[in-house]
Order: C-alpha cells, then sequence, then structure tokens
C-alpha cells in the first residue's frame, strides 16, 4: 500500500481522497491531509468515512509523515506557495488544474516542474475518460485525414461563482479555471502548440452591488433568485460551491466568453463558454473537428433516458458517406468518468517515478497560456502571439511541447 497526503480537503481534495482509495482498491491510503478550516475538514472526514491524520502546516505533514505521494487540491491561487514546500524532495504529484491563478506564479510553477526530480501529473482528468480516450485513438489512425479546424463549445451553469473562483485575483478567470480543460483536450487530439489566440470576453449577468460578504443562505431574496446555491447535497459537494452571492461587488470574471485560436500546425478554430445557464435546466459541451476526409463531432453531454444523469457520444462523418459511432456510459461519475484512469495512473507513478506522466505540466501549460492570451487579446482588442508572452527559459520549456 502506497500512503499519500492531500493539500487542501475541501470540493476537489476530498474527492481526490476517496477516489485514489477507491479506484486503486485501498492501493493507495489517504495517511494526512493539510486542511486549515475545521468546517472543511469534518465535512471531508464525513464524505471519505474516515479521518485522516489533520496537519495546518504543509512542511510539518511531509516531515512527520513521509509520504509516497501527495496531491495539491488548495484553491488557485496558492498552488505555487503549496509547491514550493516540495523543493529538495523526491515525492510524486497531482497538482489540480490551473496551475495557479496569475501569470507569474505559473511561470515559477513550470520553472519548478523543471528541475524537480519526481513526476508531476496536472489534473487533467478528462484526458482519463473513456470518452477523450477513444477520440484520441481516432486521431491517432487519422481516421479524419489531414486536420483543418475545431469548433469547441460550453454551456454551463454558474456555481463557481459562488466561491473563490468568482474573481480575477483568486480563481483567474473562467478561461483559465474552467476551459483549460477544453484546451488541454483540444491541444491533446491535436498535438500542436498554441500560435496566437482573440477573445472577447463580457461580464454580462454575474456582479452588481450586493456586499461582497453576503451569503445565499442569509439573503432576503433567496426564495426568488434564480441563482441561489441551492444545488443538492451531493452536486453541491461536486461543483465546491461556497454559498457566496454571485451579485457581488467583487465579482469580475467574464461569463461569456469567445475565442479564435490558431495552432503552430496551421489547424484554426474557435471556442466559446456561456456560464449564466441553470445546470439543472441545460448543460451543453460539444466539441467538433474538421479534417480533409471527415468531421468528428464529440458531445460529452447526451441526456440519459432517466433525466437523472448524462451520457457521451461520438460520432464520425466521412466525406465519402461512411458513418461511425460510439456512445460512453460515464456511470453517473463527473468529469466523464475519468477518475478511474487518474487514480490508477497516479498509482503506476507511486510504483516508478520515473515513469512520465500522462498529463504533465508542460503540456497544461501550454493550454493555459491559450486563457492568458485570451484575456490579454480581450483588452487589447487584437490577436496576442503565445511567445511574446513568454520569457527566454520558459519559451524553451513552451518549444519542448508536443514534440512528436
Amino acid at each position: 500500500m502506497k500512503s499519500i497526503v492531500i493539500i487542501g480537503f475541501g470540493g476537489m481534495g476530498k474527492r481526490h481522497a476517496l477516489d485514489m482509495e477507491e479506484f486503486t482498491g485501498r492501493k493507495i491510503h489517504v495517511a494526512a491531509v493539510c486542511e486549515p478550516d475545521d468546517k472543511r475538514y469534518a465535512q471531508g472526514c464525513e464524505w471519505l468515512k474516515s479521518s485522516p491524520k489533520r496537519f495546518t502546516d504543509i512542511k510539518m505533514m511531509l516531515d512527520e509523515i513521509r509520504p509516497d505521494g501527495a496531491i495539491i487540491a488548495s484553491p488557485n491561487f496558492t498552488h505555487w506557495d503549496s509547491l514550493s514546500h516540495f523543493k529538495g524532495r523526491n515525492i510524486p504529484l497531482i497538482i489540480e488544474k490551473p496551475l495557479d491563478s496569475t501569470m507569474d506564479k505559473i511561470f515559477e510553477i513550470v520553472r519548478f516542474a523543471e528541475s524537480y526530480i519526481a513526476p508531476i501529473m496536472v489534473h487533467h482528468v478528462m484526458r482519463y475518460s473513456p470518452i477523450v480516450r477513444k477520440a484520441r485513438q481516432l486521431m491517432e489512425q487519422n481516421v479524419l485525414g489531414k486536420v483543418c479546424s475545431f469548433q469547441f463549445q460550453q454551456t454551463t451553469h454558474g456555481a463557481h461563482y459562488h466561491n473563490f473562483r468568482r474573481t480575477m485575483a483568486t480563481g483567474g478567470g473562467q478561461l483559465l479555471e474552467k476551459a483549460t480543460h477544453d484546451f488541454d483536450i483540444l491541444l491533446h487530439l491535436i498535438q500542436s502548440r498554441p500560435k496566437r489566440v482573440a477573445a472577447i470576453c463580457k461580464q454580462q449577468y454575474f456582479g452588481g452591488d450586493r456586499p461582497d460578504d453576503l451569503r445565499c443562505n442569509d439573503c432576503p431574496d433567496i426564495g426568488t433568485c434564480q441563482q441561489r446555491d441551492n444545488y443538492p447535497r451531493e452536486k453541491s459537494d461536486t461543483l465546491c460551491t461556497d454559498n457566496m452571492c454571485v451579485f457581488a461587488k467583487c465579482v469580475d470574471v467574464p461569463d461569456n466568453e469567445l475565442c479564435m485560436i490558431e495552432l503552430d500546425n496551421g489547424v484554426f478554430g474557435s471556442y466559446s463558454n456561456t456560464y449564466f445557464v441553470w445546470g439543472g435546466y441545460f448543460f451543453s459541451r460539444v466539441y467538433q473537428i474538421t479534417g480533409t476526409e471527415a468531421v468528428m463531432r464529440i458531445c460529452f453531454t447526451m441526456p440519459h433516458p432517466e433525466k437523472d444523469h448524462y451520457d457521451g457520444k461520438i460520432e464520425v462523418y466521412g466525406n465519402k458517406g461512411w458513418y461511425e459511432k460510439y456512445e460512453f456510459d460515464y456511470e453517473k461519475r463527473i468529469h466523464y468518468n475519468g477518475a478511474p484512469g487518474v487514480a490508477a495512473h497516479f498509482h503506476e507513478l507511486l510504483l516508478d517515478n520515473a515513469a512520465k506522466p500522462y498529463s504533465p505540466v508542460n503540456e497544461a501549460f501550454a493550454a493555459e497560456l491559450i486563457a492568458i492570451a485570451a484575456y490579454k487579446a480581450n483588452d487589447a482588442g487584437t490577436f496576442v502571439n503565445v511567445r511574446d508572452m513568454l520569457p527566454g527559459d520558459i519559451k524553451a520549456f513552451f518549444e519542448k511541447t508536443f514534440l512528436l
């Protein structure tokens, strides 16, 4: 059995704990967690149905437990601070995406990863889902011919505006926080670095004049507000809501965004996301990739016949009239049933820390550069060349990504 520690025992931290133990058949054991908040620790123990030893100091936890592995699942803006405690150690890591909430701290994580001895995998869980693995297999088989363009789209709810992700300073924006999943899959499927990005990012619904400390439970309008934090317990746990008002003054994160993206290999396309459709009524995540021989459509959000969850479907339409379809049952798991693959791969890294992560830092970094460039492009009103944002050492790291 391998012992791990988890930094941050909130929404995703407690889910990592359960996934690692359950999906490896208890070959991974959560020995300790670092969580300063009493309520979050108690909720995490209830979720896990056990009580890992609790610390509030990362260094003290690492020195005492001497774990085989660790997971950084603290809020985005704390990732670099958490990671810095591993300097000089040889502990395989999972770090939640995004790497951090600001460009400067993301650069520091990239520099750290270059010199760190043990493997670091980024929790791009969608890569490990059966639907994405099948899409990647089809791309490797060249069923589309020469890949030419793409359209990726997501329409979803505003649950993340109820927590620290509602401000740019602490969350980094939805293109960095949420859409980095999509950007990662885009680059993973097409196997190319981003070249330039243009974007329109608007804050059209969330934000307002409510007090920053107002929570839904204390709001006089809780009975009529369409965006009240009233998700069922199991969904609220999944979405990491924190009952904060989405119409507070501090909310400054765009909620409706469109990007135009060109990759190094000449493939180009668009990405859009909208966050103010309540998830109980409508959720859509659809990718389309066009090649000279066929078009592939990946629909992550096919309503299940029982209407209580989603299934997935890949359709490939050949130019000469042929058609293929693949369907996927997520077994009611979030992230399209990717967590079992994450747990299995992390266990492999714990057994052999010379193994190569399937979701490495450099590829996660390339995906996050799309988001960073998009926000800069929105401010400038023009295309932003990704390489123009990078200092010399970071640019050298970037150029190693997706080398075939």
